[in-house]
């Protein structure tokens, strides 16, 4: 009798087991996602940067899938042109004149949409008196004065004086070449390509930002539009003595012509 008991429990042990085992094969796997950090700079002239279609935060960090593939948008503000994208995390960096650009983001990442002013405008001072300069970092290199690091999303602040020039320079960081300089205020905007920056305020506030681009990609400025040529208008002057000179010139072959025949 205790055989027959003992044959009966193997016997429920057994099943278990298999049932156990059958329903953890058909239990699918779950793998848990992991996630990474984009931070994306500020830069003057950007209207907005999306991530596949949503709106990211500039001067700020914005958590993305690790792994996935992600859509790059840049939108420029009025008056301005986009040139680039500037991407780089612990691989190295990448610059990319594609809009969008598209990118397997699998690291932490810092990306930069770079802007230009469509056409270099000249203002003129408003006023006079302290001029206050914010001075925005960007990748791929430093500046002198340096922004600090707690600065970049808000930038440095520098005092100026309108009518008098400020003095900043440029150092490339490894693997990078400067780009340009570009400036904002109210009245003017402008770029600038020579490694240091004099520039002289004409308003209370202006924003001034670096730009560099990694060595490999061989991005450059894009060629301005060149403006349209002008034609001189005639004054009536210029129109009586073009007519004088036409009706001479007829009557000139006219009487060459009837003198000839004869």
């Amino acid at each position: 009798m205790k055989t027959k008991k003992l044959k009966v429990l193997a016997m429920i042990l057994l099943t278990s087991t298999l049932l156990i085992l059958t329903a953890a094969v058909s239990i699918p796997s779950v793998k848990a996602t992991t996630t990474t950090t984009l931070f994306l700079y500020t830069t003057l002239g950007t209207s907005s940067v999306t991530a596949n279609g949503t709106a990211m935060t500039e001067g700020g960090s914005t958590t993305l899938n690790s792994g996935n593939t992600y859509q790059f948008k840049a939108t420029a503000s009025s008056g301005w042109q986009f040139v680039c994208f500037v991407y780089a995390d612990k691989t190295g960096a990448v610059g990319s004149t594609l809009n969008p650009y598209s990118k397997v983001i699998s690291n932490p990442c810092s990306l930069e949409a770079v802007f230009i002013p469509t056409t270099n405008t000249t203002g003129t001072s408003s006023g006079t008196g302290a001029s206050t300069i914010s001075l925005f970092a960007s990748a791929g290199g430093t500046t002198t004065p340096a922004v600090p690091s707690t600065d970049i999303s808000s930038g440095l602040t520098i005092s100026g004086v309108i009518g008098h020039t400020t003095t900043i320079t440029e150092t490339p960081g490894t693997g990078y070449t400067f780009l340009c300089w570009v400036t904002q205020c109210s009245s003017a905007s402008n770029y600038y390509t020579s490694t240091t920056l004099s520039y002289t305020p004409i308003t209370s506030g202006v924003a001034v930002e670096p730009f560099w681009v990694p060595t490999s990609s061989a991005i450059t400025l894009p060629t301005p539009t060149p403006a349209p040529t002008k034609i001189a208008e005639f004054s009536s002057l210029m129109v009586f003595i073009v007519v004088a000179a036409l009706i001479a010139t007829a009557l000139g072959t006219y009487a060459y012509t009837k003198r000839n025949k004869k």
